[in-house]
């Protein structure tokens, strides 16, 4: 027997990776996009572009969003991603302007929620989410990804952690970037931001029925990135 026809061949697949905030889901995502060579879309980073967009165009007043004005305006608002060498990331860029920093402030994360909320929002965004996985090849993250953006990927994974752990690790983030915050308030935040997820009209969090749950509360980087993997492989040859 030719020895070419014993290798395990692979395919092009579509991994949709969805979880609540703070529980290492884009971690794993990017990781895993990077170790198999696909690319990697972190589709929270989309919303909190366009919640970024209302903070600095003044579409909030207190916690009420103008709607209206942000209909207007949802069609002007591009959001891509670029390849960073340095950090060998991917770089959010609202238009031709670099917002990876600004997206990961707190101030952002308070009002993300009633953004990802709003329906035409939700529309108009996984429209190019969808766009970006038409040739496959693509690891996708968010909170909606295997129930709506991609219904159909052969692989889905819903990521999970105690509530305890995903505070410890969004403050240790907050942390390394200078915003000082306690474990409280982190809760409170994760707290209200499950709660608005979960219950929103469209494209609520949920597990999708045929989603793969990842608990990693207990494990390392290095471990569930070497559990990912083999998961992988089991989806992506034939």
């Amino acid at each position: 027997m030719n020895p070419e026809e014993n290798k395990i061949q692979a395919k092009k697949i579509v991994v949709a990776i969805d979880g609540h905030s703070s529980c290492g889901k884009s971690t794993i995502a990017r990781d895993l996009a990077k170790a198999v060579n696909y690319k990697y879309i972190d589709s929270g980073a989309m919303y909190r572009a366009v919640t970024l967009y209302c903070i600095e165009n003044g579409l909030f007043e207190g916690n009420r969003l103008d709607e209206e004005t942000l209909k207007e305006k949802i069609q002007q608002i591009h959001i891509t991603f670029k390849h960073n060498q340095t950090t060998g990331k991917s770089d959010t860029f609202l238009g031709d302007r670099n917002i990876e920093k600004e997206i990961r402030s707190m101030a952002v994360a308070e009002k993300v929620s009633p953004v990802a909320a709003v329906g035409f929002v939700r529309q108009a965004l996984v429209r190019q989410q969808q766009a970006m996985g038409i040739d496959k090849g693509i690891v996708m993250d968010g909170r909606d990804i295997g129930t709506i953006v991609f219904p159909d990927a052969e692989l889905k994974i819903f990521v999970t952690a105690r509530p305890e752990i995903r505070a410890k690790r969004r403050q240790a983030e907050l942390s390394a970037k200078g915003e000082t915050i306690t474990i409280e308030e982190v809760l409170r935040n994760l707290e209200t931001r499950d709660l608005i997820d979960s219950t929103r009209k469209d494209g609520p969090l949920r597990k999708a029925d045929d989603a793969i749950t990842f608990d990693n509360s207990d494990m390392t980087i290095e471990e569930q990135n070497r559990r990912m993997q083999d998961i992988f492989k089991q989806y992506a040859t034939y």
